[in-house]
């Protein structure tokens, strides 16, 4: 009689299993194929009833690998003999992966008393693209309230999705370090980056007068530019008990309270000090500080990020918790690994403003393709939303001084814009919904040549009918 393992299968067990929606993947003591049925061979796309049956798994993981189901996890044998190791020491897992063709699969892979390992696999595209959708939906909703208070600055809601960025990065980086592991977490990082959004809703009541004022603030002015802290925390827990137990509400009313607060206690409005601030605070202090210093107010110029970098730095462990001053170090330093395209004093416009959006538009591009190198999927989502964001206000801002100014070709010029503006878009839309780990080199390619081409030809056409900013 041949041994059990090679024994020929049970024609009833096999239909069983083929009439199952799940895959299903045995494999022996040996870690030798034993069996899979026809949803896993359909959802793996393999071909052959019999196909690496009887073969060792690190046969059919080369072959999946090779064929790029696995392409984030690095070199074939590497891959493999990591997988065997972990499969060897008897661990059970559970993971979520998205196959090259955008279908998202829930894989188990449970251990057997005897030896070897049964996997199932089930196809959650459909219930991931819904989850998805309510969490785009949750961000919109967070941004739109964000706008309420942001629509009096020059570049409406791109301030609240960088601050929100920067915030999930260092959050990152300080899980990456080891850092306060009894709060952050994955979950904690998506929820603290989301939330940050809401940091100065309370400046919907702070007057025009002082939010735009270009001089200095009068003490009376600076102490009514201090309400929005509280104002901010106590229109957030109004909504929170409103709407229930919104994880975003909650963290953001601690951000918004005290993302002023310094960590050596002389901030406001409580001077609070050290982990008596909420990490959230922390973590949104540094990055809300970061983005004003680099970008243009009524008061300032923006600073560059060596300067801005530098400042903040210099008050680790006054104004800023050290441990996520150092993150954050650390996260900028990686946020200038790539460099797709630069800027040259050939691409000016003549005009500041216009030349800082083109700057801007192009660091934005270089940080993309940073986070395409680090296969951080949430994190090129964020900077893709961000991109389209920065692109339609920035397509705006140059428009109205084109109008201004009668340029007779702004009417071709908006219709480039609104090429861009669709082709991204669609970018977007290929990303979520395909869900995608990359947007990929051609796409990074394209952005890199459009907004070099642009600047460099269409943009230099209306050079002589601007006035240069007063």
């Amino acid at each position: 009689m041949a041994p059990a393992a090679l024994q020929p299968r049970d024609d009833h067990i096999n239909h069983a299993l083929d009439a199952m929606d799940q895959g299903f993947l045995w494999l022996d003591q040996n870690l030798l194929v034993r069996q899979h049925n026809r949803a896993y061979r359909h959802l793996l796309e393999i071909d052959g009833e019999d196909r690496f049956v009887g073969r060792p798994y690190s046969d059919l993981l080369a072959y999946l690998h090779a064929r790029g189901e696995f392409a984030e996890q690095g070199d074939t044998e590497d891959f493999v003999a990591e997988r065997l190791k972990a499969m060897a020491a008897g661990e059970p897992y559970r993971i979520k992966r998205v196959r090259p063709n955008g279908v998202l699969l829930s894989v188990a892979a449970v251990p057997l008393a005897t030896g070897g390992y049964v996997y199932t696999y089930l196809d959650v595209t459909r219930e991931g693209r819904a989850l998805e959708e309510v969490q785009r939906t949750a961000k919109a909703t967070v941004v739109a309230m964000a706008n309420f208070a942001e629509h009096r600055d020059t570049d409406t809601g791109v301030h609240v999705l960088r601050v929100a960025r920067l915030v999930g990065q260092i959050a990152q980086r300080l899980r990456a370090n080891g850092e306060f592991p009894d709060i952050v977490d994955d979950s904690y990082v998506e929820q603290v980056r989301i939330a940050s959004i809401l940091h100065d809703v309370g400046k919907i009541s702070s007057p025009d007068r002082i939010l735009l004022k270009p001089g200095p603030l009068t003490d009376d002015e600076r102490k009514t530019m201090m309400l929005h802290a509280a104002v901010g925390a106590r229109l957030l827990q109004q909504a929170h008990l409103t709407m229930g137990d919104s994880i975003y509400l909650r963290i953001g009313a601690d951000i918004a309270l005290t993302h002023h607060e310094w960590y050596d206690g002389s901030g406001y409005p409580a001077g609070l000090a050290g982990e008596d601030i909420p990490l959230a605070g922390r973590i949104c202090a540094i990055a809300d500080v970061f983005d004003a210093l680099m970008s243009r107010r009524p008061y300032k110029a923006p600073w560059t990020s060596e300067r801005a970098v530098s400042h903040i730095a210099q008050q680790r462990g006054t104004q800023f918790d050290p441990a996520v001053t150092d993150a954050f170090v650390e996260v900028i330093r990686q946020r200038e690994a790539v460099s797709l395209v630069q800027w040259t004093d050939s691409m000016s416009v003549g005009n500041a403003h216009i030349d800082e959006q083109h700057m801007i538009l192009m660091d934005t591009i270089n940080q993309l393709a940073t986070a395409e190198s680090q296969n951080d999927r949430p994190l090129v989502a964020m900077i893709i939303d961000e991109l389209i964001s920065y692109a339609s206000f920035h397509f705006y801002f140059e428009e109205q001084l084109m109008a201004d100014a009668g340029y007779p070709d702004l009417e071709k010029h908006r219709r480039i814009h609104q090429g861009f503006s669709k082709w991204i878009a669609d970018v977007r839309e290929d990303f979520i919904h395909r869900r995608r780990t990359q947007v990929g080199e051609r796409i990074l390619n394209f952005l890199r040549d459009w907004l070099r081409n642009h600047i460099l030809d269409e943009d230099q056409l209306y050079r002589g009918y601007l006035d240069q900013p007063k």
